[in-house]
């Protein structure tokens, strides 16, 4: 059980010297040098005087760099706010802004000619001269308790990024929960290093891995957006746990050598960020017939994730929407009717939060924070603006955004509802329902963003074979009346598809 995340690493690391922790392509890291380069960056940083728990920035890809910059701002008390290379300069200016970072390490070339920036900012070369130099770390401060572990910013699809403040003690519970009983994650295992770091998933395979003297292996984003790369790659990682989006799951089955004869070390998939369909569970369990599938929960606000359940073929086989699992030790989920619990379970609300994993709030925005963030019976507490059902089980269910339910003729509709409706047709690989508005902002009818099962052929007569396919499968007030087909859907960086540009397009 580990109590403070920078002594357990170095007990891992002292332990695991020579075993290795990260390897991105090829470029191996030890534990023993991982451990050394940390040390040595944060016994700089000390020397920088830094304001006290003052939040350093981290800009980068999948560099080993990244990591040992990670556990050195940890190791001097100070927070991290990872930032993605390939950021946008305008949220990289609102992160500036909003995070007042007192220090950037910029792993990647930092375009501070383009920003207005205060703080200043150590470069790769210096960073690997620091590195080199390996300055003994004599002071232990870390941060600990409610001392803020790392800042991340939400994606921002609407209005500015709002930066995330989880603590120590929030990441802590979450890490030991991913090493318990529950996932029963294998020992000296392989882990896939693909979401990015300023997207939390990542903290699903980071932490976990590092904590049991695992290996990451770190695929860079220049890879992932080459299919060929990519599928050349991924069998000889020697994967066992697959962490990542089932968006992503579903890009990777594109490749004939993504099964389990290819790879049979893969025994763990763990998917968080957005839904796993039936149909992506089931094809990834014909891929991987004897491999252990979970589905978990969880927003950024409450520490990546705070249910799960292991997928079965039985639950694959009796569910038209996958369950989201059961909460994790020291939360407390409920659902909510406006300002009221619902008590009663298989009603749906919108799912609140309550527990050890609960962020301290966004970071410089306490009028954001008090609309979401509030006490319940003594626990911090979090509205998630989901809506979802508690079965007399405890299990959750999650029934998309709030902001994702629209009214049309009269029915409340679920656009992740069709979706999943949609995608029980065999001609239908990958669905996105969208609302069309008309001036008054009320919707005049759906539209089907359809990825096809087969390319060719007419789009009239796939359109009407498709309505007859699903003539059984969906009520008709569901039904779009509009398809539009392609070969992709657009992808936010964190490997989600991008549902709310989607709604944007189609509405300008």
């Amino acid at each position: 059980m580990i109590k403070n995340l920078v002594s357990a690493f170095d007990q891992v690391a002292t332990a695991n010297a020579d075993r290795l922790a990260y390897d991105e392509m090829g470029k191996q890291t030890s534990y023993g040098q991982l451990k050394a380069a940390a040390d040595s960056l944060a016994a700089w940083l000390d020397q920088q005087s830094l304001p006290d728990h003052s939040p350093v920035l981290v800009f980068g890809d999948h560099q080993v760099e990244m990591i040992a910059s990670f556990l050195a701002a940890l190791k001097t008390g100070h927070s991290y706010i990872p930032v993605a290379a390939d950021s946008a300069l305008p949220r990289i200016q609102s992160i500036l802004d909003t995070g007042q970072p007192s220090l950037i390490i910029a792993i990647d070339d930092f375009p501070h000619d383009q920003l207005t920036v205060t703080a200043p900012v150590i470069t790769k070369e210096q960073v690997t001269k620091v590195i080199a130099a390996s300055h003994p770390l004599t002071s232990e401060h870390p941060v600990s308790g409610n001392d803020l572990a790392y800042v991340l910013f939400t994606s921002g699809t609407t209005g500015s990024p709002k930066g995330v403040e989880v603590s120590h003690d929030n990441l802590v519970t979450f890490i030991n929960w991913m090493l318990g009983a529950d996932f029963d994650l294998p020992q000296a295992a392989n882990y896939l290093g693909q979401p990015p770091y300023s997207f939390d998933l990542s903290n699903m395979f980071l932490y976990p891995a590092l904590m049991s003297g695992s290996t990451v292996k770190a695929i860079p984003h220049e890879v992932v957006e080459n299919f060929g790369k990519l599928f050349t790659a991924l069998p000889q990682l020697d994967l066992n746990v697959f962490v990542g989006t089932p968006s992503f799951v579903d890009m990777l089955m594109l490749s004939p050598a993504f099964n389990e004869q290819q790879m049979g070390g893969l025994t763990h998939f763990l998917f968080c960020g957005e839904e796993l369909t039936v149909k992506t569970a089931k094809n990834l369990h014909q891929r991987f017939p004897h491999a252990h599938i979970f589905n978990t929960y969880g927003p950024t606000e409450a520490t990546v994730a705070v249910s799960g359940i292991e997928i079965t073929p039985e639950i694959i086989a009796n569910c038209d929407r996958l369950p989201v699992g059961y909460a994790k030790p020291g939360i407390k989920l409920s659902i909510w009717n406006g300002d009221h619990q619902v008590t009663a379970p298989d009603q749906q609300g919108e799912i609140i939060i309550a527990g050890d994993s609960v962020a301290q709030g966004y970071m410089n925005n306490p009028a954001k924070t008090a609309q979401a963030f509030f006490t319940l019976n003594g626990q911090p507490a979090y509205r998630t603006g989901d809506a979802g059902v508690l079965d007399a089980d405890g299990l959750l269910h999650h029934k998309g955004r709030m902001d994702f339910q629209i009214k049309l003729h009269g029915f409340r509709i679920e656009l992740d509802e069709v979706r999943a409706s949609l995608e029980k047709s065999p001609l239908i690989k990958q669905a996105v329902a969208l609302p069309k508005y008309n001036r008054d902002h009320k919707v005049t009818h759906l539209i089907a963003a359809i990825i096809p099962t087969d390319p060719t052929g007419d789009d009239n007569e796939r359109t009407q074979k498709i309505r007859e396919s699903l003539k059984d499968l969906i009520m008709p007030y569901m039904m779009p009346t509009q398809f539009v087909y392609r070969d992709s859907f657009p992808m936010s960086a964190n490997g989600k598809i991008a549902v709310k540009q989607m709604i944007k397009e189609v509405n300008q």
